[in-house]
């Protein structure tokens, strides 16, 4: 099977979503207005979604492993939240002041990360990760920020140097902001040793995930986060995880996991009971930067802790205890353990990595440990046919080999994901 049938297979399939993505390219610049979900050679047009399925314009049922991108922690269209959500509009929603659910939302915040002592809300991790830079800068009054290679960090003009590449990431954001990013490689303690070394003394803050999520979701060495915290306290530099993605591994996130602790955590996707959210919390010195009566630093947004993200983000929470975390880090271990047992039977190099309901299928047999060499595999170029046929064996996961489990999956769900992926293995190795 080629990637050109993969493709006339796809293609026939999708013959409503095909029509919709023409219309769409009339009005929107690429036919999305999601960069994230272009792909060739058209996206899938959702309909609807349910637990654990999303349905599609062409009525096909499939199995969401995608979950937007870890938001839909609980699946989809969860009855509790809904009811919550639905109840909080009825009451009105764009308010202009502070509501009751905002200190509910951020009771549990603070009672579930030690670290954060004061939190604020957003509207994106977007927002959260650029905030939580901004206190960083403020509070020490040192402009540089250190970030890993490959780490995402939303699509803010500090976050996007080297993302995918060196130095800026698109021609829109400024020159002069890549001369106060500096990017280190992930897991390599060393040369974060001696860049500490050299640089130390300018740095704002350092900001990493202790998952790598979008470079290949690559969980940090626990000696890397230590040396991490070491070196920022030494130079007093704020220490800044971004747990957008990781704060689902358990109640307190990856950093109750490896016991590392941060100045500054960047929160989102899961939180606002998928209605869009970020939040950024810390260190009550370092917030109060925030404060208005004694901060210097502002923080508004229309849409900031509107009641409906916030009772829905409280439902979540309730929702999301350590039962349930537990059994979908469990489906996530199951997961990855039975792809690279698979790989191993076909000649395609392929493994696994992630953590918890964490995952992501790279096609190497080389050791993947950052950015670099996520990058470096699929020599084959296999990836994005890997994609393709998951997708018509009924599995929607992200492009780039990224998936994730949802508290409304069961082992049917995982048996499914296991099934499709060695009949896609199967495919792929008889080209």
């Amino acid at each position: 099977m080629c990637q050109g049938r993969l493709r006339s297979m796809y293609t026939r399939q999708n013959a409503a979503s095909k029509d919709l993505f023409d219309r769409a390219t009339g009005s929107l610049p690429g036919g999305d207005t999601r960069s994230v979900t272009h792909n060739k050679p058209f996206p899938t047009f959702i309909s609807h979604a349910e637990g654990a399925t999303v349905t599609t314009v062409d009525d096909e049922e499939l199995v969401d492993f995608l979950n937007n991108y870890t938001q839909a922690i609980h699946g989809h269209a969860p009855d509790a939240v809904v009811q919550a959500v639905c109840d909080r509009l009825r009451a009105g929603n764009g308010l202009g002041g502070p509501t009751e659910e905002t200190i509910e939302l951020a009771e549990r915040i603070t009672d579930r990360f030690p670290s954060i002592d004061r939190v604020r809300f957003a509207n994106s991790g977007t927002e959260a990760t650029m905030n939580a830079i901004r206190a960083a800068i403020a509070f020490t009054g040192n402009e540089t920020i250190l970030k890993v290679q490959g780490g995402y960090h939303g699509t803010h003009d500090v976050a996007e140097i080297g993302v995918s590449k060196r130095g800026r990431e698109n021609a829109g954001i400024p020159q002069d902001v890549a001369e106060r990013v500096i990017t280190v490689p992930y897991n390599d303690r060393e040369t974060l040793k001696e860049l500490f070394s050299r640089r130390g003394d300018e740095l704002a803050g350092f900001v990493l995930e202790p998952v790598l999520g979008a470079g290949g979701m690559i969980p940090a060495r626990r000696e890397y986060l230590e040396a991490a915290r070491d070196l920022t306290e030494s130079t007093e530099t704020l220490l800044l995880f971004d747990e957008v993605i990781t704060s689902r591994l358990s109640t307190g996130g990856e950093q109750q996991i490896t016991d590392v602790y941060p100045d500054l955590t960047a929160l989102g996707k899961y939180i606002g009971g998928g209605l869009p959210v970020g939040a950024f919390g810390g260190r009550a010195d370092v917030m109060n930067v925030f404060d208005p009566e004694a901060g210097e630093v502002t923080h508004s947004g229309t849409f900031n802790g509107n009641p409906a993200t916030m009772v829905g983000g409280v439902v979540t929470l309730d929702e999301l205890d350590a039962g349930a975390i537990e059994r979908i880090n469990g489906y996530g271990e199951e997961i990855r353990n039975r792809v690279n047992a698979i790989g191993e039977q076909f000649e395609i190099p392929v493994r696994a990595t992630g953590a918890g309901s964490l995952f992501q299928i790279h096609f190497t047999d080389e050791e993947v440990t950052d950015a670099a060499s996520t990058e470096s595999n699929d020599e084959r170029g296999i990836g994005h046919r890997f994609y393709l046929a998951m997708r018509n064996n009924g599995v929607f996961m992200a492009p780039r080999g990224m998936g994730n489990v949802s508290t409304a999956m069961s082992e049917e769900e995982t048996e499914a994901f296991v099934t499709a992926f060695e009949k896609s293995l199967h495919e792929l190795n008889h080209e």
